[in-house]
């Protein structure tokens, strides 16, 4: 996953630019082009919501984002056991 659960909080707006900075910071193989491909994917499947302020994208997680987000959590700490 290119983004990984605990990136983004629930209440934060995060610009895309910062967003770019998280998912590059971790393993370095992405490129921004991925990034903003899954941006707008996950953005499209309603796990996040965008609003664009003076010509740039920020996104904040949905409730359905804050739910997969959970899953996800609650998912991986039960495998790694």
């Amino acid at each position: 996953m290119l983004l990984s659960a605990g990136t983004f909080t629930h209440s934060d707006f995060y610009m895309s630019a910062q967003i770019l900075k998280l998912a590059s910071a971790g393993d370095g193989k992405h490129t921004d082009k991925a990034i903003e491909m899954a941006l707008l994917r996950y953005w499209r499947q309603g796990l996040l919501k965008r609003a664009r302020r003076q010509g740039r994208f920020y996104y904040t997680l949905t409730e359905r984002g804050i739910a997969r987000r959970d899953w996800l959590l609650k998912t991986r700490g039960t495998s790694e056991a």
